[in-house]
């Protein structure tokens, strides 16, 4: 049997739900799947060499992948022609963020990786605003249906070029000056004591290990990668993400519930759609057709009820 291994950064769980759904669609495929969440200390990580394909996921960060994942992607052991993929998940499907996956495709390729393809995937925002849930509604329905069409093209072998447009690749450098804010921020992210219940949930789940408990309540220090797992996940909704509070956004999506409920409707974006959603037509037109073609049923309507 083919072994896959999929290692994932995910800081509010929405790269994390990405890749538990692309592993389902791996291991119904006859491939047994490993998904491993990327955090600190990273020497715990599988051995990629032990498995036949792997897998890189992870949440754009201002039309990069974060530095964190990079630095992990770097201690990596080399390996000898392991077919690789990447899939990389945003809250809208605009252009910069196609770059995004250059410095992780280069530094799979120095470790011996032979990256075969990469995939956009849309889901909710855990930072500036949040979605409504026939929105994320919609967005976790289409992941699941461009989980089989990545599961697909695992199990094929299939590869397309990875290319990369300057102006794109220019985008993902000049915003990488938000490595430096995530250092300057880190140490201005506070708890409101009011509202803190010391439960350490925040230090607990912070990837990087860059919350430390005393006194009963959180601290932070300067190794932020800026993923809002404290804010994003804090039960009591007490952490202030320092510059970032205004753009605060609280509490899980909770996908398999909504995926449930008939109440709330399958579709938010169509092709009659206006305002700043209408930008996302495009992306969901050329997935559906995807989807269509890789399980013969379409991913989503191309209409709402």
């Amino acid at each position: 049997m083919r072994r896959a291994l999929l290692y994932v950064f995910s800081g509010t769980g929405n790269t994390r739900t990405a890749a538990d759904l692309i592993a389902g669609a791996l291991t119904r495929r006859g491939i047994e799947t490993t998904v491993w969440s990327v955090r600190m200390p990273f020497s715990g990580a599988p051995d990629p060499n032990e498995f036949d394909v792997a897998g890189f996921g992870y949440p754009i960060h201002a039309f990069n992948t974060p530095q964190f994942f990079l630095r992990f992607a770097k201690t990596l052991p080399d390996v000898s022609g392991i077919p690789a993929f990447v899939f990389k998940t945003s809250g809208e499907p605009f252009h910069p963020n196609s770059a995004s996956s250059l410095p992780l495709v280069r530094i799979l390729r120095k470790k011996g990786f032979r990256p075969q393809f990469e995939r956009h995937l849309l889901m909710p925002y855990n930072i500036m605003f949040r979605y409504p849930d026939v929105l994320a509604k919609q967005m976790y329905l289409h992941t699941r249906g461009m989980a089989e069409v990545i599961a697909s093209a695992v199990a094929d072998g299939k590869a397309q070029p990875l290319r990369y447009r300057p102006w794109t690749a220019a985008c993902m450098y000049l915003f990488r000056l938000q490595w430096f804010g995530a250092w300057i921020n880190g140490p201005l992210i506070h708890v409101k004591k009011d509202l803190c219940t010391g439960c350490g949930l925040c230090a607990a789940r912070c990837p990087a290990q860059n919350i430390r408990m005393e006194n009963g309540l959180p601290h932070f220090s300067v190794h932020c990668t800026m993923c809002m797992s404290c804010a994003f996940s804090c039960p009591k909704d007490a952490v202030r993400p320092g510059f970032l509070n205004p753009w605060r956004v609280n509490g899980a999506y909770p996908f398999q519930a909504l995926a449930r409920d008939a109440n709330v409707p399958p579709v938010f974006v169509d092709a009659s759609t206006k305002g700043y959603f209408r930008l996302f037509r495009q992306y969901y037109r050329s997935t559906n057709a995807e989807i269509l073609a890789q399980t013969g049923k379409a991913g989503l309507p191309e209409q709402k009820n």
